[in-house]
């Protein structure tokens, strides 16, 4: 068999260590270099020689190792286990959406303009494909709508600011989201975040579906009780967790206790600057609106801010013991 064949091995089988093994034998003995790089990979302990052995391949036959995927995927990024890739950052036009080496790929962020439509990402070769991020509104027909199921399990779009730029199809798509039998985290990114805007998701089959759903925000404030209230009326068919994610606070919600667990995350050392919105989110709650706030921060809070968040707290008569973050005044 020439190597070719056995590449068509691994492609129809990317989890089958035995057929890498079997194509590192050949190339090896033809004198391919890609042959010592899957079989330095697949060592199950490697000392630092062999860590460096592994760098220089890649770096001198990256491009040749990458193939035709080479026009797509970007050198930032890449992950490469037992000698094929299995994540990376591509740019995804649908050249590429016969090209049976995205077989191994595992993790795919795409990072496309709004003119290029990611084709490739309904490609039957993309069989190891779990998690996708950065899908653009050009893409979403392609993932949602697939006329065949996809096997991803985590799927996150770039959104275009306002559900109303979203056209009747793609919210028919994402409503259903037919292709999708595993989904299990859904992430959308909005520049602007309103109640009303987004009720179709409130409502859609994909939210009650997704174990997960995060919503990445400009500005993480909003109106927390009008939210609670909303999810509480759902009273059935939601996900494990809702979090608003922004720029410098998180938001983690889950539906214990009605909605009233929440974890909030401050991911900036401006924490003055920042604290009005965490005080915006709390002051909208009712009184017994949170029985237990988890908080973290990635930095050292300021001693005045902590202790303002701290008087806000007291209003929640139900509210568990608050462990806050280690190191901070107050």
């Amino acid at each position: 068999m020439a190597p070719t064949d056995f590449f068509s091995d691994v492609y129809a089988r990317p989890s089958d260590d035995a057929a890498k093994q079997v194509l590192a034998d050949a190339l090896l003995e033809a004198g391919d270099p890609r042959g010592e790089f899957i079989a330095l990979q697949m060592l199950p302990r490697r000392g630092r020689k062999a860590e460096l052995k592994l760098e220089r391949l890649l770096e001198r036959h990256r491009a040749a190792f990458l193939g035709p995927l080479a026009a797509s995927v970007l050198p930032a990024g890449q992950v490469w286990e037992k000698g094929f890739l299995v994540e990376c950052r591509a740019a995804l036009d649908g050249r590429l959406v016969d090209e049976p080496a995205w077989a191994t790929v595992r993790k795919l962020e795409v990072v496309n303009d709004d003119a290029m439509t990611p084709r490739e990402l309904s490609s039957p070769h993309l069989k190891s494909l779990r998690e996708v991020s950065q899908v653009p509104r050009a893409g979403v027909l392609e993932v949602f709508a697939a006329s065949r199921s996809l096997p991803f399990t985590s799927v996150a779009l770039e959104g275009p600011g306002l559900v109303t730029h979203w056209d009747d199809a793609q919210l028919r798509a994402l409503r259903e989201a037919r292709s999708l039998p595993d989904l299990r985290h859904l992430g959308l990114r909005l520049w602007r975040f309103h109640l009303e805007e987004l009720e179709w998701l409130w409502t859609a089959p994909v939210f009650g579906r997704a174990r997960s759903v995060e919503l990445a925000l400009h500005r993480v404030a909003i109106n927390l009780g009008a939210l609670r209230d909303r999810l509480i009326a759902l009273s059935r068919d939601v996900p494990d967790a809702l979090v608003l994610k922004g720029r410098q606070l998180e938001l983690k919600l889950k539906p214990a206790e009605a909605w009233a667990v929440m974890h909030l995350t401050v991911k900036t050392p401006l924490v003055e600057a920042v604290i009005v919105d965490a005080e915006l989110m709390l002051q909208s709650l009712p009184a017994d609106g949170l029985a237990r706030l988890d908080v973290t921060c990635d930095f050292l809070v300021h001693h005045d801010a902590l202790a303002r968040l701290k008087r806000l707290t007291r209003r929640f008569p139900r509210l568990a013991p608050v462990t806050w973050p280690r190191g901070a005044g107050g």
